[in-house]
């Protein structure tokens, strides 16, 4: 198939590292082939570990400089890609690892560089400071970069985690990176880090995967006439199977992403000198039963039990047992691109490349074989991957969860005022309207309903404008 044209630039302390592309002399130390990327993570329980890249530097005998005088630890480095002629930020990060031998095939010395981005280096910068008071969560994530002396213009908080009240507590000495990403698992958030070459300084946004894209909507049976969510279809960016190499992909349905109770602790502030922990706890009977149980406890810096209990409901909604499967090694080598002319598709190789705008990002799958075990079509979030960049093409390995379960959903004003209780289709619960938009209006979201509610139980003549929780 014909090459979708996207091109690599390493940047090392702001100057255009000699990687072959362009003119070089080859008697001094350049960048080879086999640059790699790895980012995010590969569930949706986990926070996503700091992004690193790998490249290796050659340094040919007789040069006039060494290599170790062009990458030092430290050195800032920045992959830049272009697609279509429009430049884009893969990764931002400081040097990390140098490791130098050599090598016999190239006949010539060699330094294999690791970098890593803002988190790793936050990890050993370490708060010390006057006990805080309780504040919102926003307002903590801006103190604890200020305390290390990083800009502040690049936090992006969404807005269902920013208002959130965090406890007061004693810092001392403590890691930046521990306690930002305590402030994600407090929020039920994720954790992201970037590079903004706009601002020339990281990206932190905590986003909020309930506010995700919703991918899926509600249909109905053409026999029965009742009504559920859509169980074949799905949006987001289109991405056609025939893209995919089929080596390195993998489809799996495990117990990881799947939970079936919850603890969630929090901090009562009104116990004095110190908060006492308090803890709240939900149980889907249903999955225990047909699955086990599969727990997780999670500990927080929230002050009030109702926070906690709509954290604990978030948690178990999104973790719920799917017909969909979980894909890693989604691996499209932009070389060997279907329609690379297709406005769509180049969209979303940028979209992809660009370390702001992959996050999260919702893709539709289709024109699926028939060996894959899934329908012909599936919506997947994209979670993490590994770029590479080998002779002179990206190839993009994703991991991605699926699209059940997660988005943003419909509240009650929104819903359709034709379709009554008894058009709905009895097995579906109010967790199963998780991620079924559109994403409008005022009413109580259907995450905020608690996990024990289904349509089953609840009470007859309940009108869709009631509250029923």
């Amino acid at each position: 198939m014909p090459e979708l044209p996207a091109t690599c630039e390493l940047w090392v302390d702001g100057v255009r590292y000699p990687d072959g592309s362009g003119p070089f002399d080859p008697a001094e130390p350049f960048a080879v082939s086999g640059l790699t990327v790895h980012w995010g993570r590969d569930n949706t329980v986990d926070q996503p570990q700091p992004a690193t890249c790998t490249f290796t530097v050659t340094d040919p005998p007789g040069g006039q400089e060494r290599f170790d005088s062009t990458v030092l630890l430290g050195s800032a480095v920045v992959v830049w890609a272009a697609v279509a002629g429009t430049r884009v930020v893969v990764f931002g990060g400081r040097v990390t690892d140098l490791t130098a031998r050599w090598d016999d095939a190239a006949g010539a010395g060699s330094c294999d560089v690791v970098a890593a981005d803002l988190m790793a280096d936050l990890a050993n910068r370490f708060v010390g400071a006057e006990p805080w008071a309780a504040q919102q969560l926003w307002q903590r994530a801006a103190r604890i970069l200020q305390a290390v002396g990083v800009s502040t213009a690049g936090l992006n908080v969404a807005t269902r985690p920013a208002g959130l009240t965090v406890s007061r507590m004693d810092v001392d000495r403590q890691a930046a990176a521990g306690l930002l990403l305590e402030l994600a698992v407090t929020g039920g958030a994720v954790l992201w880090s970037a590079y903004d070459p706009v601002l020339g300084a990281p990206y932190l946004f905590y986003e909020d995967p309930a506010a995700r894209a919703s991918l899926f909507s509600l249909e109905q049976d053409p026999v029965t006439l009742l009504w559920a969510p859509d169980s074949t279809g799905g949006a987001g960016t289109g991405l056609t199977a025939c893209n995919v190499l089929r080596d390195p992909v993998t489809w799996a349905r495990t117990v990881t992403d799947l939970i079936t109770r919850v603890t969630v602790r929090w901090l009562d502030q009104t116990t004095t000198p110190d908060t006492t922990e308090r803890s709240v706890a939900l149980l889907d009977t249903a999955a225990e039963t047909s699955y086990g149980a599969r727990g997780l406890s999670v500990g927080t810096i929230l002050t009030t039990s109702g926070d906690a209990s709509t954290l604990a409901s978030g948690l178990l909604a999104a973790h719920q047992p799917s017909p969909s499967w979980r894909t890693s090694g989604l691996a499209w080598d932009l070389a060997d691109t279907d329609d690379p002319a297709d406005p769509e598709t180049i969209d979303l190789a940028g979209r992809l490349l660009d370390n702001k705008t992959r996050l999260g990002l919702p893709i539709g799958l289709h024109d699926l074989p028939y060996w894959t075990p899934t329908a012909a079509a599936v919506s997947l979030y994209v979670e993490g991957g590994d770029y590479r960049f080998d002779r002179g093409r990206w190839v993009l390995a994703l991991a991605a969860a699926p699209a059940t379960g997660l988005g943003g959903s419909m509240s009650f004003d929104t819903f359709n005022p034709s379709v009554r209780y008894v058009d709905m289709d009895r097995g579906v619960s109010y967790l199963d309207l998780i991620g079924v938009g559109p994403t409008v209006g005022h009413g109580p979201d259907w995450a905020d309903i608690p996990a024990t509610k289904t349509w089953a139980n609840t009470p007859p003549g309940l009108d869709w404008d009631d509250d029923p929780r």
